[in-house]
């Protein structure tokens, strides 16, 4: 009998790091895994950053698991304040600034030669405080074990914004187009196994304007795991320091997430 109970218990506990391996995902790049049919995965973050002023943002994600290969995306992001260089609030400096609707699916398993792969597409209906715009993003997700304490994801994204402009003193109306091409690039080194992970990402965006950000962010991942608090089951914390990397990134930045998987 105490066999049988001591074997239930391992194989609760390594369910439970299956389970987690969604909220390893790092902060700022896409991970090809996928919640369990049934499964849901929440992430609250605060995002601090400098660059001349000061912004503060709330992003928000919400990923229910609608089959074995296959999630839906609830996402949104608030900005809670921006200050101006000289420390002063200016007019709509706070609100929604996005909220968008996705789907991501899981087309490919990791073998020995190829990662796991997965495509995700997004639909945001407001985009801006003003809410005037609305965007179509697609991802392409890779995922690699290149040995067992090493992982890399890559990501890949296409991203069209449309924006209507109106000038009440001249009666105009215009439609304008923003496309943006995203690189996110995110070496993983897993300290512990499934509870302790240290992460480079490098993060670009490039726009059809011209303007080009680029950014490097070394992140630690910490994975609680408990079978008496519910709490802290399949629960991580992560913390980033985004660093600038040309004139139109921010200087320098702080991002702490939490995940939970239920």
């Amino acid at each position: 009998m105490r066999t049988i109970i001591i074997a239930f218990y391992i194989v609760l506990f390594l369910s439970n790091f299956t389970y987690a391996a969604h909220i390893l995902e790092p902060l700022g790049t896409e991970s090809a895994s996928t919640p369990q049919r049934g499964r849901m995965f929440g992430e609250i973050v605060y995002q601090y950053e400098k660059s001349g002023g000061k912004t503060h943002f709330l992003p928000l994600a919400f990923e229910i698991g609608l089959g074995e290969r296959t999630q839906l995306n609830l996402e949104g992001e608030i900005l809670l304040r921006a200050e101006k260089a000289d420390g002063q609030h200016g007019q709509h400096e706070k609100g929604i600034e996005e909220m968008s609707l996705g789907v991501k699916h899981r087309f490919l398993d990791e073998t020995a030669r190829r990662p796991d792969a997965a495509f995700e597409v997004e639909f945001s209906p407001a985009i801006g405080l003003k809410g005037n715009g609305q965007g179509v993003k697609g991802i392409l997700i890779l995922s690699k074990n290149l040995n067992p304490r090493f992982v890399l994801h890559i990501n890949g994204a296409y991203e069209l914004e449309t924006e209507r402009e109106i000038e009440l003193h001249d009666g105009t109306d215009e439609v304008v187009n923003q496309e943006t091409w995203f690189y996110n690039v995110a070496p993983m080194f897993k300290i512990i196994p499934d509870r302790l992970m240290f992460v480079v990402e490098f993060n670009s965006q490039k726009q059809s304007s011209g303007n080009t950000e680029m950014r490097i962010a070394p992140e630690i991942i910490g994975v609680f795991q408990t079978e008496t608090f519910f709490a802290l089951q399949n629960f991580a914390v992560k913390l980033a320091f985004p660093i600038g990397l040309n004139d139109h990134s921010p200087d320098k930045g702080v991002i702490l997430g939490f995940s939970k998987l239920f």
